[in-house]
This record gives structure tokens, C-alpha cells and sequence, in this order.
């Protein structure tokens, strides 16, 4: 798994950056070659007047699809935590739903035609 973590405008940059990647290969690691990459995004959106203006946006490319989600809060650290949790259980289920669509089919039969 590829991880990419890019970080906008904050003051404690290389912190953030370590916490973010332990946070999301723990996450994300159980699920194996099923996550291709994750590009993780910190950035502060207006600067130094402080607030709940610390956004975390991750995209996770898996084999058929992309998940796309977003954290915002006053605390980065905080919102990397929740945003790793969210995106584990999200990712649990889109790989739950691909396996239940794989047995799914595994138990369709396949009509046989008779040779004449």
C-alpha cells in the first residue's frame, strides 16, 4: 500500500505527517492488496485566526473503486484519528459487499445445454 500524506500550511507539519501514517496503515493495513494507494491531505483552511478550520481529506483507491472522505475539526490530530476510524469501517464494508457479490455468483448456475 502507497501512502501519501501532504501537508498545507502547518506549523507542526512533520508531526502530523508520522501520526497520520501510523494511524492510516494501522487502519488500513489489515485489508492487504485489496488498497492500492491513499493519498491523505492536511491543511488548515484560513490560516492562523484559529477555529474548527483543520481539514483532513483522504482518498483511498481500491481495485475497482475510490473512496473519497473528510474530516474537519479544531484539533489535526483529533481529526486524523476519526478520519482513520471512519475510513476503516468504510473500507470494511465496500470489501464485505465484494465478497458477498462473489459468492453471490459463485452460486449461480450455469445453464447446460444438452448436445444434440
Amino acid at each position: 500500500m502507497e501512502v501519501q500524506i501532504k501537508a498545507k500550511g502547518l506549523p507542526t507539519a512533520k508531526y502530523l505527517r508520522n501520526h497520520a501514517n501510523r494511524r492510516i496503515r494501522a487502519a488500513l493495513g489489515r485489508f492487504g492488496q485489496a488498497v492500492q494507494s491513499v493519498t491523505l491531505r492536511l491543511s488548515d483552511i484560513n490560516g492562523p485566526r484559529g477555529g474548527a478550520d483543520k481539514l483532513a481529506r483522504i482518498v483511498v483507491q481500491l481495485k475497482n473503486r475510490s473512496l473519497v472522505m473528510e474530516e474537519i475539526g479544531a484539533d489535526m490530530r483529533e481529526a486524523i484519528d476519526r478520519l482513520a476510524d471512519r475510513v476503516q469501517y468504510k473500507v470494511a464494508c465496500q470489501m464485505d459487499r465484494l465478497i458477498r457479490a462473489q459468492r453471490r455468483q459463485a452460486l449461480i448456475p450455469i445453464p447446460i445445454q444438452a448436445a444434440d
